[in-house]
């Protein structure tokens, strides 16, 4: 992350669109996991291939039906990584005086932004992106409608608190996306900066530690992810309790890390994406404030 201390407005700029360039790019791999996940709590039978998915999509609705629910995710990804990237900046510097180490400064401060982008964001943005998906795997209409329409017809037939239905398993999966990713980012840029000076200086360093942090993301969270869309799934009840067991007693352990190939794809390239964006954010806004001096200068 860069050092210098940015204020809160340019914190949640660099976020947001950090966030909606990341969603717009890697949103193909999202759809297709999301798919094979609802695809396989509609009946026993195995799922459909990435692959599969892709191709059958691309014939019956074109380019438009492999994006359907991208608006959805690509607000809620600007508003999450604008939220997440200015609480876990409040929340490092606020506990700094109680950490000794950076590691566990933060692992803290990522759990902190991993709840707060739970609750005000992710829930309700994912709640969506998920109906949406499956609406449009039986030929339903949801995906034509905008965002401000498709929240309020969501609200009309099942109430308010659907928005966040699954909130148990998108705290667990987000507290443990940030706290891992945070952490294991820092730790692994730090680690190519001080093996290879030279080689690893500016992006490329980020781009490396941003792809590695998603890896370890993606296995340390998908359990929750799973459980989660099946609990956002059209006409679904149960708790996350309820609803893991399930999945264990019908399908297996291994079905928690089922579709973990396309999420694997898109978190490592959202990890870099992200990162990358955030960090030449940051240092667009620090040479247009330096002025006339720092434009001279370079």
């Amino acid at each position: 992350m860069n050092k210098t201390s940015h204020s809160v407005s340019i914190s949640i700029i660099a976020g947001g669109l950090a966030g909606a360039s990341e969603s717009f790019v890697t949103y193909p791999a999202e759809f297709v996991k999301t798919r094979r996940q609802l695809d396989a709590s509609s009946s026993c039978r195995k799922s459909s291939s990435s692959f599969t998915i892709i191709r059958t999509t691309l014939q019956d609705s074109g380019i438009r039906g492999v994006y359907a629910g991208c608006q959805t995710l690509a607000i809620s990804n600007a508003l999450k990584s604008g939220v997440r990237f200015f609480s876990f900046e409040t929340a490092k510097r606020n506990m700094t005086p109680y950490f000794s180490s950076t590691a566990w400064l933060n692992l803290t401060s990522g759990l902190c932004a991993g709840a707060t982008e739970s609750v005000l964001v992710v829930t309700p943005g994912e709640a969506l992106k998920t109906r949406i998906i499956h609406d449009a795997a039986s030929g339903g209409h949801l995906g034509r409608l905008s965002v401000p329409h498709l929240v309020v017809h969501t609200v009309r037939q099942d109430r308010l608190l659907s928005l966040w239905r699954g909130l148990t398993p998108v705290l667990c999966k987000q507290g443990t996306n940030s706290a891992v990713r945070f952490t294991t980012f820092g730790a692994l840029r730090d680690k190519l900066r001080d093996a290879w000076p030279e080689k690893m200086g500016g992006a490329t360093a980020t781009m490396i530690a941003g792809a590695g942090s998603g890896i370890v993301t993606v296995y340390a969270s998908m359990p929750f992810d799973n459980v989660k869309t099946r609990m956002q799934s059209i006409s679904h009840s149960g708790s996350m309790i309820s609803v893991a067991k399930n999945m264990l007693l019908k399908e297996g352990l291994l079905v928690f890390w089922k579709a973990t190939t396309p999420r694997l794809v898109r978190l490592t390239l959202s990890s870099s994406i992200t990162f990358m964006v955030y960090d030449y954010t940051l240092k667009l806004f620090d040479i247009l404030s330096s002025g006339p001096n720092r434009m001279n200068a370079t």
